[in-house]
């Protein structure tokens, strides 16, 4: 064991949430030398995919399972390209028990608070009726910002019966409902599609206007297809007005004529080219299996008031996306922090989402909008890097300019469907992680240059070089 890992062995670090943040955080951990703890309010690990989480039992996940992975630990090969909930969570399971992190996850121990103790933190737990407090060199939050489902202003006079859709499972307790679902993004197209088999009549309410995209494009996975390094240096070139202009144009050549009562994204009109991933939503709305509406106005009995006229109904179910709560940080902490529940896009500001200017010792994983695997390991293994001393951290200047990138993400106008767009994070954040395969992407004669320039950003890239790089950890087909 080197100098540096024998002193990093003795520091510990607590990480709250057992989700696929908080584990790549143990595992960054476990390589860094140092000792994690790991805090889960659930009784298992896996976050909202976890068994009783918040996903419901057909989901297929809307990003392949290159995607979905962590750079060091591929899907088996005849796993499908989407996997369902429960692989999803069976895939979690495995890479916790792989990395050795079983034994060092408390489940069923909700944090209560953390206090700041100078140089670490105080991490205050309750399980099974027990409080204890339990102190820390270093602390991670990756709880996630699935933390509290957004209510929807006007439904609370309704008569009838209204749930979230983190509590839907499947759709044989809608038999012979009048059903509307509010909201028509990624959840709340699927659900309306399912529940148009079942439910008396299926009605959705959206106010967005949506390019509804299948998960196969041009026979294949759809983000291989969107993400890559050379398709986001061509686009870096392209002023974005312009740019937003394409990209209307292009999710029109692949969607073709939209449903007549269904309101496409317009550059015209000032729209953000959104995307939402659902194979059979259109064709549902085609055949009448779900009508659409616009926005909710109010509800009063089970008479629920659209923009576009009034109808009644027997359940609302609500797909309005969640609010980023964190109730166990002190309110001076969340102050630092711009902590803002009702913002969905940016709820708090961190430099490279990842680090509070003022609080030390502290990270923060996984809490942005589109968290992928591959940016939330990145993540981790940077800020473990820090808290082990292998990487420097940043200095007051570099957090201060992060913060105020940050900052203008926020006040944003029109405001983006994601704070950051993944091929520009996961570049940025693999060059702090010192991980960046630079080597590879600046020698033309290297034999994955092309896969990595041409081919998809895929998770797997940052092993090839740098700290604890598994050299092949994939095939060269699946670069």
């Amino acid at each position: 064991m080197s100098a540096r890992l024998a002193s990093s062995a003795s520091m510990s670090v607590g990480i709250l949430g057992a989700g696929p943040a908080g584990l790549s955080a143990g595992a960054a951990a476990l390589e860094e030398g140092l000792r994690p703890v790991i805090f889960e309010a659930a009784e298992d690990v896996g976050g909202l995919w976890r068994e009783h989480g918040k996903v419901w039992r057909s989901l297929r996940t809307n990003l392949s399972k290159y995607t979905c992975s962590f750079s060091d630990f591929p899907w088996p090969k005849a796993a499908p390209d989407f996997p369902s909930a429960h692989a999803m969570r069976n895939y979690l399971h495995r890479y916790a028990e792989a990395k050795g992190l079983l034994p060092l996850v408390r489940t069923s121990s909700e944090v209560q608070e953390v206090v700041s103790l100078g140089p670490g933190w105080q991490v205050t737990v309750e399980s099974a009726g027990e409080v204890t407090r339990e102190s820390f060199d270093f602390l991670v939050v990756a709880t996630g910002i699935f933390s509290t489902p957004a209510s929807v202003p006007g439904v609370e006079d309704f008569a009838g019966h209204v749930s979230h859709a983190a509590d839907y499972r499947d759709p044989e307790s809608f038999q012979g409902l009048r059903v509307l679902v509010v909201g028509a993004a990624f959840s709340g197209a699927d659900i309306a599609t399912e529940l148009g088999g079942s439910a008396a009549s299926v009605t959705i309410a959206t106010s967005t206007p949506f390019w509804y995209l299948p998960r196969y494009i041009r026979d294949k996975p759809a983000d291989l297809l969107f993400y890559s390094r050379a398709a986001h240096s061509r686009n870096a070139q392209v002023p974005p007005e312009e740019l937003r202009k394409r990209r209307h144009g292009f999710f029109q050549s692949l969607v073709g004529e939209m449903p007549a009562n269904l309101t496409a994204p317009s550059h015209d009109r000032g729209d953000i080219p959104a995307v939402a991933i659902s194979d059979e939503f259109l064709s549902a709305v085609r055949s009448g299996r779900v009508e659409v509406r616009g926005r909710v106005v109010q509800a009063e009995g089970n008479r629920v008031s659209f923009e576009d006229g009034c109808a009644e109904f027997d359940h609302i179910l609500l797909a309005t996306g969640y609010r980023l709560e964190m109730p166990f940080l002190s309110s001076d902490l969340q102050d630092q922090l711009q902590l803002d529940p009702s913002d969905q896009l940016q709820p708090l500001l961190l430099a490279h989402q990842v680090w509070p200017v003022k609080a030390k010792n502290l990270a923060f994983v996984g809490l942005y909008r589109g968290p992928y695997f591959a940016a939330i390991e990145l993540m981790s293994r940077w800020a473990c890097g820090v808290f082990s001393g292998r990487l420097p951290p940043l200095s007051e200047e570099q957090l201060q300019e992060a913060l105020h990138h940050e900052l203008q993400i926020r006040q944003q106008v029109p405001r983006p469907q994601f704070p950051h767009d993944y091929v520009e994070m996961a570049e940025r954040l693999s060059g702090f992680a010192q991980v960046r395969p630079t080597e590879i992407l600046e020698d033309v004669s290297h034999p994955l240059h092309r896969a990595l320039i041409e081919g998809p950003l895929l998770p797997c890239h940052y092993r090839l070089q740098g700290f604890k790089a598994a050299c092949f950890a994939q095939s060269q087909d699946d670069l």
